[in-house]
């Protein structure tokens, strides 16, 4: 499953060659720019001549593969979520390494932009839009969670925002399931109580280094919810060390201090959900879900009915 064609030298790294052929059945095509941990390619199916996406994980992360049995246990991780063949979660068609040890993921090719940059663009989202992107987010999550998978690192930066044709609405994919769970794995073998996640959308009891569960991932739906609708996260900045003992030292503010008049279901829901106490969060991605729709139905009760 190596490269068979050679690899141009970068300033910092090499640059695959377009043509360069991957687990037999991708070929690279361009090169698009750096993205989350490492470098993105457009690619080919060459049998299907469909389009693929073609990450290139950082050299860092090399150190933790030394065997063919590491390399497993990578593919393996970032392949099983794809098993829930769930539509809110990106495909992940194979996973290897190259021959100079960095390792590659070969993914659903999505055209659109991620959550992230549409907070950014627009400063926030209505309210409506945000709770039904939080909706779909929490449907990856829930079938994550039924194989007995955690995220750890959802954030808004991986969720991704596919226009449908015609103007149709959009369509939500959560990406990067299973990087974050392995790297933790695999760099807590030398380094004990590390974590690979973002400080602004991590959970106290993540910040304290304490087992990963579920209750990770709800902690972060309040997160890019608050974020969605108030436009930045309860907890910012730039100064990442600040906001970890920010996470574990005071209460997340609640939504209703930012936003008064937000109807009451909707602010108990992002409260709950950041709760410093995991044990007061909703207890399941099922849980949250259920939440949310009876916030999307009392929202469309106070909007009243749509035109006809």
């Amino acid at each position: 499953m190596g490269t068979q064609q050679g690899l141009s030298q970068t300033a910092e790294e090499h640059t695959l060659e377009a043509g360069t052929l991957l687990a037999v059945h991708f070929r690279v095509l361009e090169c698009v720019g750096p993205c989350s941990f490492g470098t993105l390619y457009v690619g080919e199916h060459i049998a299907m001549g469909s389009r693929v996406a073609v990450r290139v994980l950082s050299s860092q992360w090399r150190t933790w593969v030394r065997s063919e049995d590491d390399v497993d246990r990578f593919r393996r991780a970032v392949r099983d979520p794809s098993q829930t063949c769930h539509p809110n979660i990106a495909q992940v068609f194979d996973a290897g390494r190259l021959p100079d040890g960095r390792l590659f993921m070969i993914t659903e090719f999505l055209v659109g932009h991620n959550l992230y940059e549409e907070i950014q663009q627009n400063q926030y989202l209505p309210v409506v839009r945000a709770c039904r992107i939080l909706r779909d987010v929490g449907r990856a999550v829930r079938a994550a969670h039924e194989m007995g998978l955690v995220h750890r690192d959802l954030k808004s930066d991986n969720v991704m925002l596919i226009p449908l044709p015609g103007g149709d609405g959009e369509a939500v994919q959560v990406l990067d399931f299973g990087i974050a769970a392995w790297a933790e794995v695999e760099a807590r073998k030398t380094s004990p109580g590390v974590f690979v996640a973002t400080p602004e959308y991590m959970a106290p009891e993540q910040v304290q280094g304490k087992p990963a569960t579920p209750l990770f991932d709800i902690y972060a739906l309040g997160v890019m919810l608050f974020e969605a609708l108030v436009g930045e996260p309860p907890f910012g900045g730039s100064n990442g060390a600040f906001i970890l003992k920010s996470k574990v030292s005071r209460p997340a503010p609640s939504l209703a201090q930012k936003l008064p008049g937000m109807p009451r279901r909707l602010v108990e829901l992002a409260d709950d959900c950041l709760q410093m106490d995991p044990n007061l969060r909703p207890q399941s991605a099922r849980e949250f879900l259920v939440r949310i729709d009876e916030v999307l139905r009392t929202l469309q009760r106070l909007s009243g009915p749509a035109p006809t």
